[in-house]
């Protein structure tokens, strides 16, 4: 997970975005825009790629 999230933060500041990664317990992923959790890994249960994750930091 820790890779995924470091290549979304990646993308996300190529595009001036201010984001921030965490570590958190393994398998976990979270991604929240202004405050709202906008994805879940286990909620959702698999991984899509990093520009489908990008779309929900973006808008």
């Amino acid at each position: 997970m820790r890779r995924a999230a470091v290549s979304l933060r990646n993308a996300a500041r190529e595009r001036g975005l201010d984001v921030k990664v965490g570590t958190g317990t393994r398998g976990q992923l979270q991604i929240f825009r202004d405050g709202t959790k906008v994805f879940d890994y286990r909620e959702a249960g698999n991984l899509p790629p990093t520009a489908e994750l990008l779309k929900l930091v973006t808008s």
